[in-house]
């Protein structure tokens, strides 16, 4: 099943892509339009999408039914809680320079993506 992953931002969107057990990030987008885009393309059949805490959390979860609705597939929202926080750490773990760490997002992604398959499923 192919399982994409959202760490949506106001600037920037991460995106990550798993067709089994890893998470691997696949880029930024900078529009919702995009996101569907390549969402369609890539034949995804779920969606994991980042909510966060605070002001942006309901504007999140209105993104949430839009693409369940354009898409036509699962959308489900996970708490991205420290995942950027956690993407930055391995990034800077793994020696990347500043400009590189412009896919943060997509780091952030990938990292709320496999959160979410190493969870049991009973869970």
């Amino acid at each position: 099943m192919r399982v994409l992953g959202v760490d949506w931002g106001e600037k920037r969107i991460g995106l990550a892509l798993s067709e089994g057990e890893l998470a691997e990030p696949l880029g930024v987008v900078s529009s919702v339009e995009e996101l569907i885009e390549i969402a369609r393309e890539k034949g995804v059949e779920k969606i994991i999408l980042g909510l966060p805490e605070g002001k942006h959390r309901k504007r999140v979860e209105v993104l949430g039914v839009r693409l369940e609705e354009e898409l036509r597939i699962e959308v489900i929202l996970r708490s991205e809680v420290l995942s950027t926080e956690a993407a930055l750490k391995a990034a800077v773990e793994a020696g990347k320079r500043k400009k590189a760490r412009r896919e943060l997002d997509a780091l952030a992604a990938a990292t709320l993506l496999q959160e979410y398959l190493d969870t049991p499923a009973d869970s």
